[in-house]
């Protein structure tokens, strides 16, 4: 092992030198007993990873390096004295240290002291000093005599545990990602903002049994809200979520993968007249036209109220040409500096252009990058996103987290994940497996009033399959909706037997 030069040096290099002796002190008994053992059981070579490098002493260096080169090269299962000289006469340099060291005889010697046994925790005292001889030589971290005697007494990974935590602690706190706390920091505070309903998050409108169970839209989290296609996952978003934000004199960033900027105000219109302005209007009439001139001006009516609302884009909607992740967070990061604190994203999918055989893989990646932006820790936001669940949830009357597929693992950043599905004939009323639907009423919402349901009717079964603010899955919403008039309403509360 090479130590600095000794002429010419400072005193803080010569401490430094006199460390580093003291280090090798300690490591060339290891050495010793590491190489002893290999020369009486080779075999040994197959279980360890040390090399030539993991010595400090030339001496024992040179004895390793032999041992190494007859087991492995010249595939010989005994190092004895005849084995070795015969190798040694085809290197002339490796005899003459050979020779020097002392040949066979000190191997003889040092292998009467060792025990097979104890291999494992020679390699381990040996690569203990490797490392912290680099810790001094290579990093140059200041080691005294005190710290080399506690380090006698330590394993490798208390070390290394020791010093990680250290420069962990260092690089985390210089980056600011990671700031550490005490649990009692702040709160005080805490429970003034909790006095305050700040841990209440947005109201779903007309919700209040789901608002209760999951705390609402709170800052902070992700909401994901899955169902097939067609089922109506863009209505919930516009009829329970808009509401509340105009209501709450919110702002909110809504991205679209599917449905453009036209069809979200026709279908907007459609919402406002029939759930603000109480005139009877549906989807169909309003795409087909030709319109009469009392729906045309019912129509400007309903025009007129979205822009008094939405004079400072309370809602701002903008659709992807090309959806990418790292798109939604660009969009993330560009409205959160402008106020916005609420956003939506309709419908989640992997990104265009994916071609990746696991790319449900690369979709948890992309749900766990929109929740690092949105965290407390972050930027203290929310999201409400919409996703598609299997294909054979079509045949499933209980929903879980395997509806959705490869990428279920999505659901793991996620603070809250609703599905929604519709009621089957056979649920409502008369049919083999109708559900009962309760109400809560009455003084703290202590009595349960059955509700009952009408089989013209349609109906749908939100399931919170996740829920990190109540329970989950315990039962399940029921809510009335026509989706022709874009009218939602939550109606109570059931419990879907488990598919088996």
């Amino acid at each position: 092992m090479k130590f600095i030069a000794e002429e010419k040096i400072t005193p803080v290099e010569k401490e430094k030198l006199n460390i580093l002796k003291k280090i090798v002190d300690r490591k060339i008994s290891a050495e010793a007993n590491v190489v002893s053992i290999l020369y009486k059981k080779p075999e040994l070579f197959n279980n360890t990873d040390i090399t030539r490098d993991s010595f400090s002493s030339n001496i024992w260096r040179v004895f390793f390096v032999i041992a190494s080169a007859v087991y492995k090269t010249e595939d010989k299962a005994k190092l004895d004295d005849i084995t070795i000289g015969f190798y040694l006469e085809k290197h002339e340099k490796l005899k003459e240290k050979y020779i020097e060291y002392g040949g066979y005889k000190t191997i003889d010697t040092a292998k009467k002291y060792v025990d097979v046994s104890n291999f494992d925790g020679y390699v381990k005292e040996l690569k203990k000093w490797d490392a912290v001889y680099n810790l001094c030589n290579r990093l140059n971290i200041f080691i005294d005599d005190k710290k080399l005697s506690e380090f006698s007494d330590m394993t490798i990974d208390e070390i290394a545990d020791e010093y990680n935590c250290l420069m962990n602690d260092t690089f985390i706190n210089a980056e600011g990602d990671i700031v550490t706390y005490g649990i009692s920091t702040g709160i005080d505070d805490l429970i003034d903002e909790l006095d305050q309903g700040m841990a209440v998050g947005l109201p779903y409108h007309n919700m209040p049994i789901l608002t209760n169970e999951t705390g609402g839209q709170y800052m902070g989290s992700i909401t994901l809200v899955g169902g097939l296609s067609n089922v109506g996952k863009s209505a919930f978003l516009r009829n329970t979520v808009i509401p509340s934000i105009i209501e709450h004199d919110e702002r909110i960033v809504i991205m679209l993968n599917e449905d453009g900027l036209k069809k979200w105000q026709r279908e907007f219109l459609v919402y406002v007249a029939n759930n603000i302005l109480d005139i009877d209007m549906q989807k169909q009439t309003v795409r087909d036209g030709n319109y009469t001139e009392e729906f045309k001006d019912s129509l400007r009516k309903a025009a007129q109220w979205i822009k008094e609302k939405d004079k400072d884009k309370t809602i701002i909607i903008l659709p992807f040409k090309r959806y990418k992740t790292a798109n939604v967070i660009k969009v993330i990061n560009k409205y959160s500096a402008m106020g916005v604190k609420y956003f939506a994203l309709d419908t989640y999918k992997m990104d265009a252009g994916s071609t990746n055989e696991q790319s449900w893989l690369q979709m948890q990646q992309n749900m766990v990058e929109i929740n690092d932006v949105v965290k407390p820790e972050s930027k203290n936001l929310h999201i409400l996103i919409t996703f598609q669940l299997s294909k054979g949830s079509s045949m499933q009357r209980y929903y879980t987290q395997d509806n959705i597929g490869m990428a279920k693992n999505i659901v793991d950043p996620a603070s809250t994940c609703l599905m929604i599905r519709t009621m089957f004939d056979d649920e409502k009323p008369g049919g083999k497996r109708a559900l009962k639907v309760l109400r809560r009423e009455g003084i703290n919402k202590r009595s349960e009033v059955p509700v009952k349901l009408d089989p013209k009717k349609h109906y749908q079964i939100i399931f919170i399959v996740k829920n990190r603010e109540g329970s989950a899955n315990q039962y399940q919403i029921v809510i009335e909706h026509d989706l022709s008039r874009n009218i939602l309403k939550e109606i109570g509360y059931t419990t879907v037997p488990v598919d088996f």
